[in-house]
C-alpha cells in the first residue's frame, strides 16, 4: 500500500538546509525501527508567510490541535500511519527524530512554494 503521504515527492525537494544544519544528528545513529503516525498539515505558500505558518503551527501541541489548525487555516490535511523510517527520506529522519510527539516540525517549503509542517502523533 502506497505511503500517503504528500512529501513523498514534495518536501524531498524541500528547502531544509537551516533545520539539517542545525539538527546535525547522525542519521545512522537513530532508530531504523521507528514507525511514526504523522499528520500532515499544507498550504499554498501564496496563502500565508512562511513566518506566520510557523508561529500557528509551533502552539500545536497535539494531533487534535493540527487537525483544529488545519480547519481553522482551510489548509490540507493529510494522515498517514505506520510511516517506517526506511520510507522516509534521509534528511527529514533527524527532524523527525528530534520532534517531539505531539508537535510540528519546523516549516518545510517544496519547489512549488507549498508550505508544509509534519506533526508526529505517535512513535512505535
Amino acid at each position: 500500500m502506497p505511503i500517503r503521504l504528500a512529501l513523498c515527492t514534495a518536501v524531498l525537494t524541500m528547502v531544509l538546509a537551516p533545520t539539517a544544519v542545525s539538527a546535525q544528528v547522525a542519521v545512522e545513529n537513530l532508530s531504523m525501527s521507528n514507525n511514526y503516525r504523522l499528520l500532515q498539515v499544507s498550504l499554498p505558500a501564496a496563502s500565508t508567510s512562511p513566518a506566520d505558518f510557523k508561529a500557528q503551527t509551533q502552539a500545536i501541541q497535539s494531533c487534535g490541535d493540527a487537525r483544529k489548525l488545519a480547519r481553522e487555516l482551510g489548509a490540507r490535511l493529510t494522515r498517514s500511519t505506520y510511516v517506517g523510517t526506511t520510507n522516509v527520506p534521509r534528511q527529514l529522519l533527524p527532524v523527525l527524530a528530534e520532534t517531539p510527539t505531539g508537535r510540528a516540525t519546523p516549516v518545510l517549503v517544496d519547489r512549488s512554494n507549498g508550505l508544509h509542517v509534519l506533526v508526529v502523533c505517535s512513535r512505535t
